[in-house]
């Protein structure tokens, strides 16, 4: 029962924040159109995340209610500085979304399984994107910079959905 419960949160919980976030990128033109098909894949990706973090972190301290704001705070303002922030080339966005990747995890999480689990899950989610995006099923004008974009807001949105589910476990 609880475990129903939780996947529902957290299911409600991706489905809202992708919404917002994709409110706060209307004025980027590397949109990712056909956003009917993203909300809920990643709605259902931030419900995995977050049944699956709380098992491969047992030994782990759950996370009060304060961090957890903290978390998705920083997590929504790495995301506004991905789409807003105009960088000269890749190597600069990627080496900024790289400190930024780590920074969150080092915050929030410093965890060697997190660390593990978020990588994993950040090469899948990528993975599947290049598929969506091969096959035009989703489209962007600009690959490159949606790829580098993508890894960090994948990986911090592990973080965050990960701190997320913790906190909902700690209550079970």
């Amino acid at each position: 029962m609880m475990l129903a419960f939780r996947a529902a949160v957290l299911f409600s919980a991706g489905t809202a924040l992708v919404l917002a976030l994709n409110l706060l990128q209307v004025h980027r033109r590397e949109v990712v159109e056909r956003t009917w098909l993203a909300v809920p894949l990643l709605a259902a990706a931030a419900t995995v995340v977050g049944l699956l973090y709380p098992l491969a972190l047992r030994e782990g301290k759950a996370p009060d209610g304060s961090t957890v704001m903290r978390c998705l705070a920083v997590f929504v303002g790495i995301y506004q500085a991905t789409t807003k922030i105009d960088f000269t080339g890749y190597a600069e966005l990627g080496a900024t979304l790289a400190a930024l990747s780590a920074g969150i995890w080092w915050l929030f999480d410093r965890s060697g399984p997190g660390l593990a689990l978020s990588l994993l899950f950040t090469m899948i989610s990528a993975a599947f994107t290049h598929f969506l995006l091969h096959f035009s099923i989703l489209t962007s004008l600009d690959h490159g910079y949606l790829y580098s974009r993508l890894w960090c807001v994948y990986f911090s949105g592990c973080i965050t959905f990960g701190a997320i589910g913790r906190r909902l476990a700690a209550n079970d």
